[in-house]
């Protein structure tokens, strides 16, 4: 349940930025890989407890792996355009000169 959360969750985090920035909404991300052959596998009756577990985990650990590299990629490219540095303060001397 957890890795179909971060999924859908990434799919909804896409959604909305493309809202925000009047872009194409997405129909495709990467994360939907395993949730489509976890329910082909699933289907075929191909899993043991074995490997149901095994895929459970593979699954879940590339799937929270993409959504950490995506919120990376999107913060970064979010500070880089509005010229900021991400959580960070500046010292007390430069905020000075700045004003």
């Amino acid at each position: 349940m957890v890795t179909a959360g971060i999924a859908f969750g990434r799919i909804v985090s896409k959604i909305i930025l493309a809202h925000l920035t009047e872009s194409q909404f997405p129909s495709y991300t990467v994360q939907m890989v395993p949730l489509a052959v976890g329910a082909i596998v699933a289907r075929l009756g191909l899993f043991t407890p074995a490997t149901e577990l095994l895929f459970l985990i593979v699954s879940f650990l590339f799937v929270t792996i993409a959504y950490l590299h995506w919120a990376l990629v999107v913060i970064e490219r979010f500070c880089e355009f509005l010229g900021i540095n991400c959580l960070t303060i500046a010292p007390r001397k430069l905020r000075e000169k700045a004003k």
